[in-house]
């Protein structure tokens, strides 16, 4: 990867890491955010293009996909930081980079899918499943009415969640109205 790629790429994952999706400036502690501007004076340089595009576009996930997604782009940028300080000798670097990945592998230590790697496994499988052989056309039809049955069910638990999410709401302006 060429210095100028390189800068463009960690210029995105600053500025999303700063600025950030809604709210992030709430959650991301003083150390942090100094150790992310002194990168961002390491690597990105001042006639440096910016094309627009962020590394990472805005989901438009509900919650349950919007884990299973923020876990995999905090894997990414384990990924980028990984790579970052394998790419620098910077010793004061080093230490930055490693202190903003350690809090990356925390944060999703604890609050997202612990199982990324097996998931991310079992969905690598998915993709790579030959929908053209006809052996596999005849095994999955044989087990389609068992996973029909378990997307069915699926899909109707998440639409009484959120059946009973609206109730609440409803109940919840009746009740304000009320008072």
């Amino acid at each position: 990867m060429d210095v100028l790629s390189r800068a463009v790429m960690c210029f995105c994952l600053m500025g999303w890491m700063t600025l950030g999706w809604s709210n992030a400036a709430q959650y991301t502690s003083i150390n942090m955010k100094s150790n992310i501007d002194k990168l961002k004076v390491h690597y990105i340089s001042k006639d440096q293009l910016f094309n627009g595009k962020p590394v990472f576009p805005k989901d438009t996930f509900e919650d349950s996909e919007r884990r299973v997604w923020m876990s995999v782009v905090l894997d990414v940028y384990r990924s980028i930081f990984s790579q970052m300080l394998n790419q620098t000798v910077d010793q004061e670097v080093r230490e930055r980079l490693d202190q903003v990945k350690g809090k990356v592998q925390e944060t999703q230590k604890h609050y997202f899918l612990k199982r990324i790697p097996e998931l991310r496994t079992h969905l690598q499988n998915l993709w790579a499943i030959e929908t053209s052989n006809t052996t596999v056309q005849g095994k999955a039809l044989s087990e389609f009415i068992t996973i029909y049955e378990k997307a069915s069910k699926l899909a109707l638990k998440i639409h009484l969640k959120k059946d009973n999410r609206r109730k609440r709401r409803q109940a919840q302006r009746l009740k304000s109205h009320i008072m």
